[in-house]
């Protein structure tokens, strides 16, 4: 008997309609598919049948899902079916009638012992069918059914103003230590980030350096070893050869003075050599005609 007790839902309200509205709960006594659920027993068969319909809201219709929501109430589900429901993995559609079976009969002030653990959740789910349905995560439908009076259209149980107003404190609370939370997360990030960068950088610094020892000529003068041998002889130049080694550097631009003298010593040294010629073949001639 106590573990009967302890897996029982403490529900509030109206036992009959389910603290649903008279239009919406007189449309599905009346409709068709409602009464074609009659044969399904069991809370398996229901589950099957939500995930073969795929059910949408729509206001004050007696919708599939709204139909199949008042199939489970005739059972009475127990916490472990409910748990069953909303963290049900085949379908979305699934854990949607769970989260409003919660808010139609679970007591108000139980109600964030059960939606906070899914306020992040991000799967999606269209809430009205259409050409544009409307998607919203399951987080967002929690926080809709928490904060709104009206899902959809459809009016929904009204929580009362203290437990509302606590509701409201506990999740802005939430949101500001999710905030908070999510703000030290991206501090950490960055600083490791960084730190990571740092050591790749001082990694990359290093192979390349390693890199330029390894490539360096042995002939490059820059880094040739210094042998005691290579700076005595350097130390110990004298300055003649300073000296000499200045004076064999290139000599700065002649004058036009310059050019031009050395151009008449090459005009007087041609003439000279022309005068030379000519008096060589002179006597040359001569000598022939003498024999």
């Amino acid at each position: 008997m106590g573990k009967k007790e302890n897996n029982r839902l403490e529900t509030w309200g109206n036992e009959t309609t389910m603290n649903m509205n008279a239009i919406i709960y007189q449309n599905i006594l009346s409709s068709p598919y409602f009464r074609s659920l009659y044969e399904k027993k069991t809370f398996h068969e229901i589950v099957d049948e939500i995930y073969n319909e795929a059910p949408f809201i729509k206001g004050n219709q007696p919708s599939t899902a709204f139909c199949l929501l008042f199939k489970l109430w005739t059972i009475r589900l127990t916490i472990r079916q409910i748990e069953n429901l909303v963290e049900h993995g085949d379908s979305p559609y699934i854990r949607a009638i769970g989260f409003l079976y919660l808010r139609y009969v679970c007591a108000p002030a139980k109600l964030w012992d059960w939606f906070q653990y899914y306020l992040e959740d991000d799967e999606e789910i269209a809430i009205s069918s259409g050409l544009h349905p409307t998607k919203v995560t399951v987080g967002n439908l929690i926080r809709m059914l928490i904060t709104e009076l009206k899902f959809q259209g459809t009016m929904l149980p009204r929580i009362p103003i203290p437990i509302a107003r606590d509701l409201e404190k506990k999740l802005k609370e939430y949101d500001e230590a999710k905030k908070k939370e999510k703000g030290s997360d991206q501090r950490d990030n960055y600083e490791s980030d960084k730190s990571d960068h740092s050591d790749r950088r001082y990694k990359s610094r290093s192979r390349s350096h390693d890199r330029r020892h390894r490539d360096r000529s042995p002939y490059d003068r820059r880094y040739r070893d210094r042998s005691p041998s290579y700076d005595r002889r350097y130390r110990d130049r004298s300055p003649s050869y300073d000296r000499r080694h200045k004076s064999r550097s290139r000599s700065p631009r002649r004058s036009r003075r310059d050019e031009f003298d050395e151009y008449e010593r090459y005009r007087e040294r041609s003439r000279d050599r022309k005068y030379d010629d000519r008096t060589r073949r002179r006597r040359y001639s001569r000598s022939r005609e003498r024999y």
